[in-house]
């Protein structure tokens, strides 16, 4: 980490939520677009097209200063791991022209990209094999028998066996299980798989799918997952027939447009999943982390025009100039370690 692009100021005192003494992180740059001059399709990988897998991966990227990909990395995806190895081959291929400032070349760092896979043979429908697991589970859901229901839903995911229909309705099945334990977490997670394009709805069909986008924006709102939340609520907004859920959730909207710009600090509980890391889309540019359980490693910051990355330093604060744009922060950590993401009014003095 250059010592130019950090600087630790020390406050007498900082107290959140544990009586923390934070001092802060003062990161300093800017940057301009990357331009796309040659992108390069994945491979379908044979075993995938052999069982009519489909799927798609979520992927964020950095352009380097030579137009190059660098530090391709996996946000989500529908879970089929041949896919997400094809997309990260895939990407060490695509060149940029790079972008520049005051004529100089520098990395751009806040990119994300969904590679689709699908069939051009794809089966229309679930097949029996998904069809059968699927009733199952439905049924072990819909008689109480809880315990059943985790099993076969486990059983589907570690199958994989899916094509873009199945991922649908799957996502949407594990997402109600979810919703009946109380787990939030887990049924936001599943229902962003499950309406993660718009050709979701014609698998889950219209009113299934916007309810879907109903019940995720107001997840995102519990979770204080602000910008999440304001870009579905755009998602559906943009919908031609979507003015009476707009109406329904204008209120919610304007509630957390006001409460980004009035409220001191914003909490989000964070916790790092079985791959071994978290995002978060930043809706300010000062941030803390409290109540911290299990091991963190690093935060990295990816901005629309910067990146840095930092070994994670347990009561310090990182303010992040506005001339980076819109962020994103990676934590990286032990599976399950929990912690909160405090964001700090800009303008709040400590």
């Amino acid at each position: 980490m250059k010592s130019s692009l950090l600087v630790l100021s020390l406050f007498s005192s900082y107290l959140f939520a544990n009586n923390n003494i934070v001092p802060t992180a003062e990161l300093v740059e800017s940057v301009i677009p990357a331009k796309i001059i040659e992108r390069r399709n994945p491979i379908y990988p044979v075993s995938a097209a052999r069982n009519g897998n489909e799927g798609w991966v979520q992927l964020s990227f950095v352009v380097d200063e030579n137009g190059r990909v660098v530090d391709p990395v996996v946000e989500d995806s529908s879970g089929i791991v041949s896919f997400e190895k094809a997309s990260l081959r895939a990407m060490k291929g695509w060149k940029y022209e790079p972008a520049k400032r005051n004529g100089k070349t520098i990395e751009q760092c806040r990119n994300t990209i969904q590679m689709d896979f699908m069939l051009d043979q794809s089966t229309k429908g679930g097949r029996r094999r998904f069809v059968n697991e699927y009733k199952a589970a439905r049924q072990a859901l819909e008689s109480g028998d809880l315990p059943l229901t985790e099993q076969l839903i486990t059983e589907m995911e570690n199958g994989k066996i899916w094509n873009r229909y199945e991922d649908a309705w799957f996502w949407m099945l594990k997402a109600e299980f979810a919703k009946t334990q109380g787990d939030e977490g887990a049924q936001l997670a599943s229902l962003k798989r499950g309406v993660n394009s718009n050709e979701s709805e014609s698998h889950l069909g219209t009113d299934m799918f916007i309810y879907l986008l109903q019940q995720k924006f107001i997840l995102e709102v519990r979770a204080s997952l602000f910008v999440d939340a304001l870009s579905t609520f755009e998602r559906i907004s943009q919908r031609p027939d979507s003015e009476k859920m707009v109406a329904q959730l204008e209120g919610y909207a304007s509630k957390v447009r006001q409460y980004l710009t009035d409220e001191d600090y914003i909490l989000v509980k964070g916790q790092i999943d079985i791959d071994g890391d978290w995002w978060h889309s930043l809706s300010r540019n000062r941030f803390s982390f409290t109540n911290i359980s299990g091991n963190l490693d690093s935060v990295e910051l990816r901005c629309a025009n910067k990146r840095e990355k930092y070994t994670f330093a347990a009561d310090t604060q990182w303010n992040i100039p506005e001339s980076w744009g819109r962020c994103k922060v990676m934590v990286v950590g032990e599976n399950q370690a929990n912690f909160n993401l405090v964001e700090i009014r800009q303008d709040l003095k400590v």
